[in-house]
């Protein structure tokens, strides 16, 4: 989800070791799924929402934030993956524990998902800054699309949670990964065509604040 690193600018001892890729996939997905629905059901530490807490609730949030995560998340990683390898590159994400575990405190002490559950990490190939920009971009991209299909799927008379969280979380994985600091997506596409993140960067920012 954040900038892909390309180990040919670490040290050996820096590549990725042998891990379960799907594992870390889904145990991300499942963080900023509980993430999501913590912040969008309103159940965080300060909000008046937490008085009327149940399980059924919060179950029922759960499962439409896993559905909509489990496309606008997974799909922004294979995204970055399979755009590497495009690039002739090789990439595999790791889950960054830590990151997982301060976005859940986050989550639940002021209602702030913090999408950074861990990395598409490429190596075995030096991409350009352009390569490199592009990968970057295929991630928030994809959310970008999903935003607009639920936004779409709104006039079929899809449930409004549905709608609601499909649009809130894809634009918002968009707009948080675009932000051109450390190792988030936004910082290579700045670095390779600042027109090209600037017009993307708005779409998510029109959608959550303007509209």
């Amino acid at each position: 989800m954040e900038e892909e690193y390309n180990f040919e600018d670490y040290a050996e001892q820096y590549k990725p070791k042998k891990h379960n890729e799907v594992k870390d996939i889904v145990i991300a997905w499942l963080v900023i799924s509980l993430c999501f629905t913590i912040v969008l059901s309103g159940y965080h530490l300060f909000s008046s929402q937490l008085k009327e807490f149940t399980i059924i609730n919060f179950l029922i949030f759960l499962g439409v934030s896993l559905i909509v995560t489990g496309t606008s998340f997974i799909l922004h990683e294979l995204a970055h993956k399979y755009t590497a390898i495009r690039f002739g590159a090789k990439a595999k994400f790791v889950k960054w524990k830590n990151s997982l575990l301060f976005s859940i405190g986050l989550s639940f002490l002021v209602g702030f998902v913090f999408v950074a559950p861990g990395a598409v990490y490429i190596y075995g190939k030096r991409l350009s800054v352009k390569e490199e920009g592009i990968t970057s971009l295929a991630g928030p991209v994809i959310n970008i699309i999903m935003g607009f299909v639920f936004f779409g799927l709104a006039f079929l008379g899809l449930p409004a949670i549905i709608i609601t969280y499909g649009i809130f979380i894809n634009f918002w994985i968009a707009l948080f990964n675009l932000i051109p600091i450390g190792p988030l997506d936004g910082k290579s596409i700045f670095l390779w065509n600042p027109i090209i993140w600037l017009v993307t960067i708005a779409i998510p920012v029109l959608f959550l604040f303007v509209l």
